[in-house]
């Protein structure tokens, strides 16, 4: 009897827990690496979100999940939260609790041809993304034309990621890959050899015709 009431109080205790909410956050330190500016999303002081940082400053934010798995991007170094406003993406200092509350606030991530997307929860048209000089692009996707979609994408990395490590290591992979390669094959065929016997003519054309 006593083992079945500590089972039910598990699951009452579990059902509780997703009741109220309480699914503790998974945590990841990332530096986003815009594929327009070919830099490292930023927060600064006041509050401006820009893709001009050399990633100097890693890891500089925070992607946490919910249970619900929706994403909340933080900043460490401002304790800021990333969310959007009527125009743009902007670090607004929230806590926690606060910022959870915010539609504004809640992100997906998407992934699209190896890269990270990330878009309002509830607006499958306001996407975080950044022109070549690392400025926002305050458009929505549908209207921005596609060749500027890649501005959209990032390279979720960790903090000890090392981008001309990561080039480096490619293009030796690469270069191990081509020199194993075996050598192509010669596809000449070699020279049709009838059969020598007198009374075979017919067979040896046949041979030589490879039927």
């Amino acid at each position: 009897m006593l083992p079945q009431l500590a089972v039910s109080a598990k699951i009452l205790c579990l059902l509780m827990v997703v009741i109220c909410g309480a699914v503790p956050s998974v945590f990841r330190q990332s530096r986003l690496y815009s594929q327009c500016s070919h830099m490292y999303v930023n927060v600064y002081p006041n509050g401006t979100v820009m893709a001009r940082s050399d990633g100097n400053d890693q890891p500089n934010l925070t992607i946490s999940s919910r249970f619900s798995l929706e994403l909340l991007i933080y900043s460490p170094i401002q304790d800021m939260y990333l969310c959007f406003n009527r125009s743009r993406l902007v670090g607004r200092r929230l806590t926690r609790f606060q910022a959870e509350k915010q539609p504004n606030c809640l992100f997906k991530e998407e992934f699209v041809d190896g890269y990270n997307r990330y878009r309002l929860a509830n607006n499958k048209n306001r996407y975080i993304g950044f022109n070549r000089r690392g400025m926002q692009l305050r458009r929505g996707k549908n209207n921005v034309p596609e060749r500027m979609h890649k501005c959209f994408s990032f390279m979720n990395e960790a903090h000890d990621f090392d981008i001309n490590r990561h080039n480096s290591m490619l293009a030796n992979t690469k270069w191990r890959s081509q020199r194993r390669r075996p050598p192509a094959q010669n596809s000449i065929k070699p020279p049709c050899r009838g059969v020598r016997h007198h009374h075979a003519r017919h067979q040896r054309r046949r041979n030589c015709e490879g039927t």
